[in-house]
């Protein structure tokens, strides 16, 4: 069931697997991706004890797209707790993939009691260069003005970055199409909404937001590379490890940074975690 959050940085579009008013598991979505990336997971993870919501950022999928200025880690971080507290939720699970870990992060160091346990899906902070190169490049689609959602789906699958493709990533992307006056195609995500994450100011030390995972926290890590390196690289779970020997890591040997979120590893970090 799909439902509109209105908050007060605007409007947010939310999509419910499982029982309303029961334990809430919240899930945050990547850079320019959308609330369709949870499907897999949602429909075997939710049920008469668990529900499922996800979430599209503002600027993405079918929320709203407000004005320059109004991203960044802090304001979707203040949207996520915004929208727990809508469904009524005081305490809750809470998975963030890709930028959406990040902002997990960032709603632990801001208001930690409220989380029950964290899954970080492949983003810890820092990261390898060369592995974001695929997900800049990523956002061209936004700027597509095609004939048909065939021809869209077409030009994704080209670039080869998710491999193997299934028709969970038609869903994924078709989600995110809307049909103009002219019958042409073209996506709903703001291009500049998305720039405006990417480029934001990075922290340079995320071990406050390491020491602030005091709940526990499973990061799930993608081991096959992306364009020859890693989201997560040695380096960063290293440090993770100095600062918060608590969170544990998971990894994916078979998938990357995309193909991750619907490894069964993923599935089962989350299960493990959010439904001893």
């Amino acid at each position: 069931m799909d439902v509109d959050v209105q908050l007060p940085s605007g409007r947010i579009r939310a999509r419910r697997w499982g029982a309303d008013g029961a334990p809430l598991l919240l899930c945050v979505h990547g850079l320019s991706a959308n609330l369709c990336s949870f499907t897999d997971l949602a429909q075997r993870l939710a049920g008469n004890d668990c529900q499922v919501v996800a979430i599209d950022l503002r600027g993405r999928g079918r929320s709203e797209v407000t004005p320059p200025g109004t991203y960044g880690l802090e304001n979707h971080a203040r949207d996520v707790l915004g929208v727990a507290t809508a469904l009524r939720a005081a305490e809750f699970d809470l998975v963030g993939w890709s930028l959406g870990a990040l902002i997990s992060m960032r709603v632990a160091l801001r208001d930690g009691d409220r989380l029950r346990t964290v899954t970080l899906i492949d983003h810890t902070g820092p990261a390898d260069a060369a592995a974001l190169a695929p997900i800049r490049a990523g956002l061209n689609r936004l700027d597509a003005v095609v004939p048909t959602p065939d021809a869209y789906l077409q030009t994704i699958r080209d670039g080869g970055v998710i491999n193997p493709w299934s028709p969970f990533w038609d869903a994924c992307y078709t989600y995110e199409l809307e049909q103009l006056p002219d019958g042409s195609w073209s996506p709903t995500t703001s291009r500049a909404a998305a720039e405006e994450d990417l480029y934001q100011e990075w922290p340079r030390d995320w071990s406050d937001h390491w020491r602030a995972l005091t709940m526990p926290t499973v990061v799930v890590r993608a081991i096959k590379p992306l364009n020859g390196a890693l989201i997560v690289p040695d380096r960063a779970i290293e440090a993770l490890a100095a600062t918060n020997p608590a969170v544990r890591v998971v990894n994916t040997p078979e998938s990357n940074h995309f193909t991750c979120i619907v490894d069964p590893i993923t599935l089962a970090a989350i299960q493990e975690i959010s439904q001893p």
